[in-house]
């Protein structure tokens, strides 16, 4: 039986490893957007963190970094960064970081959506960024957070990223 278990569990790993290699862009973004719609809709975060009037949901295990430019904060875990931007006197329904991602005719994303829950906007997109790497885009309001992700963490990254923005609420 031990020598089943010590043959049959490498092997599943790397059948599971091997599957998740084999998406193509596409399927990553399809499920990568899904992902980003659920944790929109949920809006499952509670903010755990408060820092200059705002309070947003911080990830375990990653830190936060309030920048000179007062509207901007980043938030880290190892190699990976977000950025984090927010508009103090936008409302829950504002599309402005939305619209000025959109007006920037240089961008052309694999994927972009809007989503919409109980008067609040929300949105994501995808975007190349090398090879093997893509630019994510993620808002809620007056909150946009972006990132290089590498194109294996997308699903996982984007989904975060929409819990934190989704999570952020402005001091009144």
């Amino acid at each position: 039986m031990n020598r089943k278990v010590t043959f049959f569990l490498p092997a599943a790993l790397l059948l599971l490893v091997l599957t998740g290699c084999g998406q193509t862009v596409e399927e990553q973004t399809d499920e990568a957007m899904l992902s980003a719609r659920e944790a929109f809709e949920m809006n499952r975060k509670q903010p755990t963190e408060s820092i200059e009037g705002v309070e947003f949901y911080k990830p375990v295990g990653w830190k936060v970094d309030m920048q000179k430019d007062h509207h901007t904060f980043l938030i880290s875990k190892r190699s990976q960064t977000y950025t984090a931007q927010y508009d103090p006197t936008a409302k829950q329904d504002s599309h402005a970081y939305y619209d000025l991602l959109m007006a920037d005719s240089e961008k052309e994303f694999i994927q972009q959506q809007t989503f919409s829950d109980s008067g609040v906007f929300g949105f994501a997109a995808i975007r190349a960024h090398g090879t093997s790497s893509v630019e994510v885009v993620t808002g809620s309001g007056p909150i946009q957070v972006t990132a290089i992700v590498e194109k294996e963490d997308l699903v996982a990254a984007i989904e975060r990223m929409m819990e934190i923005a989704r999570s952020m609420q402005l001091a009144s």
